[in-house]
């Protein structure tokens, strides 16, 4: 699925500058670079989202932990019993460590969808943001295009002939945050 979308968007960009270069024009073609890494690491209000998510990991880490603790000890309790119990307590205690096991296997899967969701939810209108603000500042500072230089796959960006804005994305992000 990744490598389908590397070609697409490479072929999308070929076929851009083909167009512009081919043109019979003569008006100098503006083009800025963008690191929305930089963006999602350094925007103030997609920090928040981080911490948040990173809470939520750290209190199901910590709810799997005492899940693992609680298997542990049973299973040692049932260890150190095992050659005194008779063979229905045995059966009725491997069926609980089996149980236990289970619900730990089943947490840790909800967890994780539970932490996707919340990441997401709490990204979409973050990112809607960052996108409006990239178009405005494009569109103000009469670009005629403007890569991702992370999503896009650009290798070489001729500094003469590119601006890279992300400077101006992230601090326009964080003027309006402030707000």
């Amino acid at each position: 699925m990744r490598y389908k979308n590397v070609i697409r968007y490479t072929l999308t960009i070929l076929f851009l500058l083909t167009v512009v270069f081919s043109s019979n024009s003569s008006a100098q073609l503006k083009i800025g670079i963008i690191n929305t890494a930089i963006i999602m690491q350094d925007f103030s209000e997609m920090m928040e989202v981080q911490k948040q998510v990173e809470a939520l990991q750290q209190k199901h880490s910590k709810e799997l932990m005492d899940l693992e603790n609680e298997l542990k000890a049973k299973s040692k309790r049932f260890e150190s019993q095992n050659l005194l119990l008779s063979d229905e307590r045995k059966k009725q205690m491997q069926q609980e460590l089996e149980e236990l096991y289970r619900k730990g296997v089943q947490y840790q899967q909800d967890a994780g969808v539970e932490i996707q969701n919340k990441s997401k939810e709490l990204s979409e209108p973050i990112i809607k943001k960052i996108n409006d603000t990239i178009g405005k500042i494009s569109a103000n500072e009469k670009f005629d295009l403007v890569f991702d230089i992370v999503n896009m796959g650009i290798l070489y960006s001729n500094p003469d002939k590119a601006e890279d804005i992300t400077q101006k994305v992230l601090d326009e992000l964080n003027k309006t945050a402030a707000k």
